[in-house]
């Protein structure tokens, strides 16, 4: 009899425990857009394998053996690449036009409520201790009291002392995890000190879109434009260039440390150039004034350091800061220039006799501005891209350091692929290299799934694939679109086989495992996704001058109203191209879709539109 009853109650508790295991892995799943960290923490309780900061090697050429001396270690190399600014020789800012200035802005205790109750609540705390959770659920309660507290702050230009103070996480960026200078600084502030910086932000951004005051060149962290804007603008100059038989030269630029050099003073003449004074101005200088940071690692902090010059990464106002800093780059040259925050490019038409000459002319000035502002480029990194049969052979120099700390000339390296926002530029613009990154980082994700779920059901593959590996192989897809079937066929691969890990469907053709699990073809995909780009070009949600589309001159009333113009192309790269092979599909698009109210209608009306058709479930490439 105990026999018995302990092989049932063994067997009941086995069966909780296949339970319990499947509805986590459900709810994993079921989060995994919104949350992907509970997905790869899960992960990583699965592995063995941990990985974090290695032993660092010293100045002295030893190794760290405690947490506390590879913390001191980052901490000491963070703070060694600080600015070292003379305040009494500063550089008059730029002059910018504009028709009002910002010097305060107005508090509510409604605005701070809705600010609080929309925290994430599974960010970490700060420096201070109070936990995100903790403001979410009492906003009702703290809103007036916070709000009384952000207005103090304002009206006074004072921070409170944790709001100075900043937890630094190395993050490893790329080469060898001995070397303190591969790790980068991400500081961890204080929530309610992350809230103000919110406000802050929104009264400089209202300021700057109203007076039009944001370069057209810049897209990082500006409304309307995006990495996808960014490598369109750009590519819609090039293909152009190249179909008219022409060649570009692109030099994509590298600054030494960008976020971290940033000297203060200068940064706080620039902020003022762009019409920001009053409280507010005082405000972003105490903000960035007497900070400190400590790095923490495996949980041990290193000693204090102070912060003397830089912008926090992971703050909320350091990327705006960061943009007013460098908003005048692109006037100092001729040639074109296309950022994204520190991300910088110039490049120009080579096929003309001037077009060299005056790259280097804008590379000449560009240093003597990197000068001036003290944000330095890294030369070596810098590297040179040629697009185009006929490009020159001409090389191009800025002015270095030797190890011996000399300054010397330094020839940019020519390089036949560019990642560029994630990514991969070839000379020939074929992106096959993208091609093969993106497939393989989307089956190393799809193996991790496999080997990290135990209960792999249809509802919770469908969840995961669609949160985790499909994006992976569409960002940018608007950028990259293969110009060939084989091409095509590798990325539909990806899908196809991870279909295949449902093992009920495995025995149903592609295109049947699709119309069950109801996931439509990655070729589909890039082609809806391709009109939902255009949509928001054509209605003005995408605030960017190019590609330029052009209406069509036609008294034909069938389709829609809002037909564009195919002008000819002469070289595939052109017309396959973004502008170009999205015209005919759009132009068959039926009025009632194209003049949507919104993107979400517009992508309703579009799924109705389209869906018998038939590459929805059975791409071309696989015919």
């Amino acid at each position: 009899m105990k026999k018995a009853a302990y092989k049932r109650a063994n067997n009941q508790a086995r069966w909780a425990c296949r339970k319990a295991a499947k509805n986590l892995e459900t709810e994993i799943a079921a989060s995994s857009k919104q949350n992907p960290k509970a997905f790869w923490s899960y992960v990583k309780s699965k592995t063995k394998c941990r990985t974090g900061v290695a032993d660092l090697k010293k100045t002295n050429g030893d190794k760290t053996s405690s947490d506390k001396e590879k913390a001191d270690v980052l901490n000491e190399f963070f703070q060694s690449v600080f600015t070292q600014e003379a305040t009494d020789n500063i550089p008059p800012p730029p002059h910018y036009v504009f028709g009002s200035e910002v010097h305060n802005f107005e508090i509510t205790v409604a605005k701070v409520k809705k600010l609080l109750s929309g925290l994430k609540t599974d960010k970490a705390q700060g420096p201070d201790g109070i936990n995100p959770c903790v403001l979410a659920k009492t906003a009702e309660s703290l809103a007036y009291p916070v709000a009384r507290l952000f207005r103090l702050s304002l009206e006074n230009s004072e921070i409170p002392e944790d709001w100075r103070q900043a937890y630094v996480t190395p993050i490893f960026k790329k080469g060898s995890r001995t070397e303190p200078s591969n790790y980068r600084p991400v500081s961890l502030t204080c929530i309610l000190c992350k809230a103000m910086e919110t406000l802050v932000r929104e009264a400089v951004n209202d300021h700057l879109r109203s007076n039009n005051l944001i370069c057209e060149n810049q897209h990082g962290f500006v409304q309307g434009r995006s990495c996808v804007t960014h490598l369109l603008e750009a590519l819609d100059d090039w293909t152009k260039i190249l179909d008219e038989g022409g060649s570009v030269d692109i030099v994509y630029m590298d600054f030494m440390k960008a976020f971290d050099t940033v000297p203060h003073a200068r940064l706080i003449a620039k902020v003022e150039a762009h019409g920001i004074h009053g409280n507010v101005l005082n405000w972003i200088r105490n903000f960035l004034a007497d900070r400190h940071q400590q790095v923490i690692v495996n949980g041990t902090h290193s000693d204090k350091a102070p912060v003397t010059s830089g912008i926090p990464q992971g703050s909320v106002l350091g990327p705006l800061l960061f943009t007013l800093y460098i908003n005048d780059l692109p006037s100092q040259v001729t040639s074109s220039v296309k950022l994204f925050a520190d991300d910088t490019k110039l490049y120009t038409r080579t096929d003309v006799p001037s077009g060299p000459v005056v790259m280097q002319e804008d590379l000449d000035k560009l240093q003597e501005w990197s000068d001036n502002w003290l944000l330095k480029f890294h030369p070596k990194k810098c590297s040179v891209l040629k697009l185009g049969k006929q490009h020159t052979e001409t090389s191009y120099h800025m002015k270095g350091r030797s190890e011996s700390g000399e300054e010397v000339s330094i020839t940019l390296e020519e390089s036949e692929t560019e990642k560029d926002l994630g990514v991969l530029v070839d000379n020939r613009l074929s992106f096959k290299g993208h091609v093969a990154q993106a497939t393989a980082k989307a089956n190393k994700t799809l193996g991790i799934i496999r080997r990290s779920f135990e209960h792999l059901d249809r509802e919770v593959f469908v969840q995961l694939y669609k949160s985790l590996v499909r994006p992976i192989l569409e960002y940018g897809h608007s950028v990259w679109q293969p110009q060939q079937k084989l091409l095509c066929k590798e990325i539909e691969d990806v899908q196809r086989r991870a279909t295949k890990l449902i093992s009920a469907l495995s025995e149903k053709t592609y295109p049947e495992r699709l119309a069950v699990l109801k996931l439509p073809s990655l070729e589909h995909r890039r082609l809806r996704g391709d009109m939902i780009d255009l949509y928001k070009y054509m209605h003005g949600i995408y605030d960017t001058g190019n590609p330029n589309f052009q209406l069509a001159e036609t008294k034909d009333t069938r389709g829609n109203s809002l037909k564009l113009y195919k002008p000819f192309c002469r070289l595939n790269v052109r017309s396959c191209f973004f502008a170009e092979r999205v015209i005919p599909h759009w132009n068959s698009l039926p009025e009632t879709v194209v003049t949507a109210p919104s993107v979400n209608s517009f992508k309703g009306r579009l799924d109705n539109f389209w869906a018998d058709r038939p590459e929805k479930f059975s791409p071309t490439c696989y015919q």
